[in-house]
């Protein structure tokens, strides 16, 4: 007799598509909440203070960390663009993680978030958007 506590039991209530698209929301809205509308905010707020991490100056710095953290992660909520947004993220999170984070030592507490970010922005990267999206029609 089969055990109801497989784990390929659970593919009876979800499937890899909701599954995905779980992930796509729950992270570009932490993103976007945590991170992306109050780098928006400093921009059109024209508070331009920001780091420097890759020596382009603070205001184009935090010109590109808004264009990711906010406008991308509200691509991938929505489903739109997904894969190049979701790219891009990952991008904004490689630099934070190697160019401020690891350099500023940190430790595993500071690079924890931005790693957790990067990883959960590739799987949705390798994924697609699943449900609920504009891209999957």
């Amino acid at each position: 007799m089969a055990s109801p506590l497989k784990s390929s039991a659970l593919t009876q209530f979800i499937d890899t598509k909701t599954t995905a698209a779980l992930l796509r929301i729950a992270t570009a809205f932490l993103m976007i909440y945590h991170h992306g509308f109050g780098k928006l905010m400093n921009v059109l707020g024209g508070n331009f203070q920001f780091l420097d991490p890759l020596g382009i100056g603070p205001e184009a710095s935090l010109i590109l960390a808004t264009l990711a953290e906010a406008i991308c992660a509200f691509l991938v909520l929505i489903g739109f663009w997904t894969r190049g947004a979701a790219l891009i993220l990952v991008l904004n999170m490689a630099v934070a993680v190697l160019f401020h984070h690891l350099p500023s030592g940190d430790g595993f507490a500071g690079i924890e978030l931005p790693l957790i970010y990067l990883v959960s922005f590739f799987i949705i990267f390798l994924l697609g958007p699943g449900k609920f999206s504009l891209d999957n029609g």
